[in-house]
């Protein structure tokens, strides 16, 4: 059925008589979600090219430099992570944390914590494995839990050890959104990114021996400690600053390692590119799959962009034109 012109006439001549400062905050900032949603757009349409383009190389075999990797997900040893949500053993993890507020009839998300792990973990394949350093990578996990607390700690839908923590330290009782997501054990993994050569388990010490012994010394120095991860100021280290803590660790260890030359000899490990041309990319899902939830995405943020563009220069003909 054909849609009525009548409301749109209306419309321009509601727009007509409204303030021009109004009008021109609002082409700004349709502008600026056309301008958000066609980067991402790009973004998106790019990665899945580069996807398909790209060939999958063996983590025995792989050249330095820019590759594509396959593979199975597994904890580096003595490394275990525990998301903080859930208390399960995971790979690595991402977390929210949001409280609705609420003013008269309006109400909104407001995120009051959030972070993801930094532990490193390797892609194993059928010739070997490469360890996976996740800081700077574009992470699409397969497993993603959503709890809500409807009033406060009493009524959540499920008291995780993590949850229950947060919420005992928490004086507002508003309704809370919880989400996490994780990379498992075992799951698979899709690689791309950029393959350097690190280190050596077999000659000298190795990378979780230095770390271990990293954190030993930070111990030895309580105050130092608490000074640089004491986060929440309680005079004590808790279980989620520990784990920054050892993050923190892995870290200085891993480019300690960078710098010298001479302990570059036998470990692989992928790392962000740096390069917006050349993304680094880690998910659960098979390339299949994540072309397919690219090339979706863009079209939903092309769409977006192409609406609000096409909103903001109605508006601004209707009223300056």
């Amino acid at each position: 059925m054909a849609a009525d012109p009548g409301w749109l006439v209306a419309l321009a001549q509601s727009v007509k008589g409204e303030d021009a400062g109004d009008i021109v905050i609002a082409i700004g900032l349709l502008a600026v979600g056309a301008a958000v949603a066609g980067w991402r757009a790009h973004r998106f349409l790019n990665n899945a090219r580069v996807v398909e383009d790209i060939p999958t190389s063996k983590a025995r075999s792989a050249h330095q430099g820019y590759v594509e990797l396959q593979g199975t997900g597994r904890p580096v040893e003595g490394a275990a992570l525990v998301a903080p949500l859930s208390g399960l053993p995971c790979l690595w993890y991402r977390y929210k944390i949001e409280e609705l507020i609420t003013h008269g009839r309006k109400s909104h998300w407001r995120i009051v914590d959030q972070g993801e792990s930094h532990e490193t973990f390797w892609l194993e394949d059928d010739s070997g494995h490469v360890l996976i350093d996740p800081d700077g990578a574009e992470i699409t996990p397969k497993h993603k839990d959503t709890w809500r607390s409807l009033s406060g700690l009493a009524r959540s839908s499920m008291l995780t050890p993590g949850i229950t923590q947060f919420m005992l330290g928490r004086s507002s009782t508003n309704p809370h959104r919880f989400t996490e997501e994780r990379i498992v054990n075992g799951d698979p993994l899709y690689a791309l990114g950029l393959l350097k050569n690190l280190a050596s388990h077999t000659n000298g010490p190795t990378l979780d021996g230095e770390v271990r012994e990293l954190l030993s010394q930070w111990k030895a120095d309580q105050e130092h400690l608490k000074t640089r991860f004491d986060l929440d100021k309680d005079n004590k280290i808790d279980q989620k600053e520990w784990m920054l803590a050892r993050a923190q660790a892995r870290r200085e260890v891993l480019a300690t390692r960078r710098q010298n030359p001479d302990l570059s000899k036998g470990i692989n490990i992928l790392t962000a590119t740096g390069d917006l041309r050349r993304p680094y990319l880690l998910s659960s899902f098979q390339q299949s799959e994540l072309v397919t939830r690219y090339r979706l995405w863009m079209i939903l943020y092309g769409t977006g962009f192409f609406a609000a563009g096409s909103v903001a220069l109605w508006l601004f003909n209707v009223r300056f034109g």
